[in-house]
């Protein structure tokens, strides 16, 4: 099969030459090599054959949203007409199905029109993919290590992937590639595929996986405009893109709407990593549809400003889908106004500029607004970060023992200028080098060098730095101990300096080859960068050493770096190399408070203290009942009116009326109508009392260790 030609085939009906859908179809997949590549795969019994079919699902009562159930019976039918008859069906959903929960997938493929059995009477199955899950082989390095998959993509023998065309206020567009972020198996895939997950990394390692062997479009009727794979805007195409290659199919698609395939995020790192295949060949017209409307570029890049693992993120994907009547208003009416009003938009932006200005402004104002709380989290509330679980972002194949090993001959001439370099009164030396910053410090902690090393794992190293994300680390070789010798490592660490957020700043992101020694009197790890993902580092190279002090009575910490970190475009301009009066005060600042802190984490992880930052994603499988910034503003307007009516309630004059006309009133005849704020006191005690007790205790901790 790896020698069968990779075909992208394009059937169009049009006005001199009208096609049925049906016709379209057919010519399509014929064109692609659908039937030879089954028919290699089925071996002679096409009967045993499992076929896999995974029509996008996602809709809110509006099919233009989802892949017409009348085109994948059609296919079902071709399928039977060559003997193909075991056949299943796999809804895939790809966006935060809030509202489908009650209703169930099953109950709403029928509402699509699965039913089961093919107007020609070719039955199938129906699979629900986020069930039956079983564990998956994902290495080590892939973003998905440790999930599962469906048992019916698992066990499937062959599976053809067909998404809707359309268009996408994040993406620009969503097609194959994107679909398949909907038979992964968890039910929020927002949360698990989007926010926990970089969805780009997802849709690489599953094709590296478990691919889908062919890849259909359904373009018969398209939604396009502002957002349509949310909000349904129907327009007759009348077209069948089918390939064996999802990222082909995806370009080819691209092209019909009139835009850079590459300008999808999505798109654009399955074409970096998994590239095209080789010697392609186009059986297409590529003719821009006629009358097609792609989402605004304003609008693209305000969604894209909001980060996926934020809630207004979230927020506007649910609030973007069509909102059935009356679902939302019981528990969440503000919700419920926000979907009318940005579905009503999206329907109008296209054609009324005013609407489409009015759209953009409201989404680049939330994005604003959560760009600055990510920033001011980044830089004074670490606790509410959250932290991030990625791939390697490198093939290991890709390099040798020998690369591993020479890491430290590459290290050791900066480390002898660094150790030459004066040190001031923390222990810290620093010097620019060639753009990049030089930097070694040091520290004797009180506690034994074989108790130290024992708790303090250094091939961990990297995870025990200031303001750790995560990351991942992939082991390649062992000594006989079973101890990392070698690894590759990908870790993601705050914008540095912190204050770097604010002006656009992005988090690092590096990948390093780790080259590990244990000796009898040392423990030594040294890295070398080789990737960095989003372009934040040219340098992040060094090495920590672990020594012996005082007879082995305590433990001597070095640490020697070579950083250079991308500035954002503000400082670009600003060229703090041409002040340095103001450019060494900071970084000498900056190098100081990161590596003070990450002195302390060795310390702490020794003590058994916790020192992450940021927060853990939640354990329970789906995130879909997580509070959003509506539901918060609905129990405020809650509140408001529940002290409104506190505070107009007419109630009984207190005290008694004396003879003499004068009302006399006891201070216990006074009725409290600040209940609210008695109530807010009590819940604040216990965390101020808290306060003051791990201040004094951290007080006397301190004391002691002087």
């Amino acid at each position: 099969m790896d020698d069968m030609a990779t075909v992208a085939a394009v059937r169009r009906s049009t006005r001199t030459r009208p096609l049925s859908p049906a016709r379209l179809l057919e010519d399509a997949v014929t064109r692609a090599g659908l039937w030879q590549r089954l028919d290699e795969r089925a071996a002679g019994d096409p009967g045993g054959l499992s076929v896999l079919v995974t029509p996008g699902t996602s809709t809110y009562g509006d099919l233009t949203t989802a892949v017409s159930a009348v085109l994948v019976e059609q296919l079902i039918d071709l399928l039977g007409d060559r003997g193909y008859r075991n056949i299943t069906v796999g809804a895939a959903r790809c966006g935060p199905d809030v509202w489908l929960e009650g209703l169930g997938l099953l109950q709403t493929c029928r509402r699509l029109g699965y039913g089961g059995c093919t107007q020609r009477g070719n039955t199938y199955r129906i699979a629900d993919l986020s069930e039956d899950v079983e564990p998956a082989r994902f290495p080590t390095s892939s973003v998905l290590h440790g999930s599962g998959m469906s048992r019916a993509w698992l066990e499937a023998d062959f599976r053809i992937n067909i998404a809707k065309n359309s268009t996408h206020p994040e993406f620009g567009y969503a097609l194959c590639l994107a679909n398949l972020l909907g038979v992964l198996p968890q039910a929020d895939k927002h949360h698990h595929y989007r926010a926990r997950r970089d969805g780009a990394e997802v849709v690489v390692d599953l094709l590296r996986s478990y691919a889908p062997d062919f890849h259909i479009i359904d373009a018969v009727v398209s939604s396009h405009g502002c957002a349509g794979s949310y909000v349904g805007k129907p327009l007759g195409t009348g077209t069948v893109i089918a390939a064996p290659d999802g990222a082909l199919a995806d370009m080819v698609g691209a092209l019909l709407m009139h835009v850079d395939p590459v300008s999808s995020p999505l798109n654009a790192r399955v074409l970096r990593d998994h590239g095209l295949p080789d010697d392609y060949h186009l059986d297409a017209d590529l003719t821009p549809y006629q009358g097609w409307r792609n989402p605004p570029r304003a609008l693209v890049e305000a969604v894209r400003r909001l980060a996926p693992d934020g809630r207004a993120h979230r927020l506007f994907s649910i609030a973007s889908w069509q909102v059935t009547p009356g679902a939302a208003e019981v528990t969440d009416p503000a919700l419920a106004r926000l979907s009318r009003l940005l579905t009503t938009l999206i329907r109008v932006a296209d054609e009324n500029p005013a609407a489409s200005a009015a759209l953009c402004t409201v989404v680049g104002t939330a994005a604003s607004a959560s760009f600055t709380v990510r920033a001011w989290r980044t830089g004074f509330r670490k606790e509410k970060v959250r932290r991030r679980d990625v791939s390697l972002a490198v093939d290991p194949d890709a390099y040798s023992h020998r690369d591993f090993d020479r890491i430290n001959g590459l290290l050791q001439p900066l480390e002898e200028i660094i150790d030459a370099l004066p040190a001031d009164a923390w222990l810290m030396r620093w010097q620019h080098l060639d753009h990049s910053i030089l930097f070694g410090c040091e520290r004797t902690v009180n506690a034994p060098y074989a108790e130290f090393v024992r708790r303090v794992d250094i091939s961990q190293t990297i995870s025990y730095m200031a303001d750790y994300l995560g990351g991942r680390v992939h082991v390649v070789s062992r000594d006989v101990q079973g101890r990392p010798t070698r690894q590759i490592e990908r870790n993601l660490y705050l914008a540095q300096p912190n204050y770097m957020a604010f002006y656009g700043g992005p988090p690092i992101d590096v990948c390093k080859l780790e080259k590990i020694s244990y000796e009898e009197r040392s423990q030594r790890i040294a890295w070398q960068t080789v990737h960095s993902p989003n372009g934040s580092a040219e340098y992040d190279d060094g090495s920590v050493v672990f020594l012996p002090a005082d007879g082995g009575n305590r433990t001597r910490i070095v640490v020697r770096v070579r950083q250079r970190f991308t500035l954002p475009l503000t400082w670009q301009v600003f060229r703090p190399e041409t002040r340095p009066k103001l450019r060494e005060p900071l970084v000498q600042d900056s190098y100081q408070r990161f590596f003070t802190r990450t002195l302390d984490n060795f310390e702490a992880q020794y003590e058994g203290r916790p020192y992450r930052i940021g927060r853990p994603w939640e354990k329970q499988d789906d995130m879909l009942a997580a509070e959003l910034p509506t539901q918060r503003l609905t129990e405020a307007a809650r509140l408001v009116r529940s002290v409104t009516a506190q505070a107009l309630a007419v109630s009984k004059l207190p005290g008694q009326l004396g003879p003499d006309g004068f009302r006399h009133v006891a201070p216990v005849d006074v009725p409290s109508r600040f209940g609210l704020l008695e109530d807010l006191r009590e819940e604040l005690r216990p965390a101020v009392s808290g306060f003051w007790q791990g201040l004094r205790e951290a007080v006397a901790r301190d004391r002691r260790s002087r």
